[in-house]
């Protein structure tokens, strides 16, 4: 098993590629997901948080094979993304409240080790289920 993760802003596309996700596809969750590090391997879990698809996450667990920043395009591609821009655009999809010092260089520390171990690119796609032949 392996898990994929998407992202992006509204309207990027996030409920459309679950909803074309092959038949045999297990989905974590189309709302907020939870990734922890084991070892240098990081994990994705199923959550019961459920977004523009109302399907709760299954309760099982996958190591994260790669993270996904999506667009709406004319042509279904994947395009590969520096580090800088990687670190920010995964920033910019993390929940986070805190204000103490300490827990926002732990996470920008986080941030940072997540794209040293995980692929993260941009995946271009016209809405139908042919994108998933590019992400598996």
């Amino acid at each position: 098993h392996k898990a994929f993760l998407f992202a992006g802003e509204s309207g990027a596309g996030k409920s459309t590629i679950s909803a074309l996700a092959p038949a045999d596809a297990v989905l974590l969750t189309d709302e907020i997901s939870y990734v922890s590090r084991r070892d240098n391997q990081y994990h994705a879990f199923g959550t019961p948080f459920t977004g523009e698809l109302n399907h709760p996450g299954e309760n099982v667990s996958a190591p994260v094979s790669a993270l996904y920043f999506l667009a709406k395009g004319s042509e279904n591609r994947i395009d590969t993304i520096d580090t800088a821009e990687a670190v920010r655009s995964l920033l910019s999809n993390i929940l986070f409240f805190a204000k103490d010092d300490e827990l926002v260089q732990a996470l920008f520390h986080s941030a940072f080790e997540f794209v040293q171990h995980v692929p993260v690119r941009r995946l271009t796609f016209v809405p139908d289920d042919r994108v998933w032949e590019l992400i598996t």
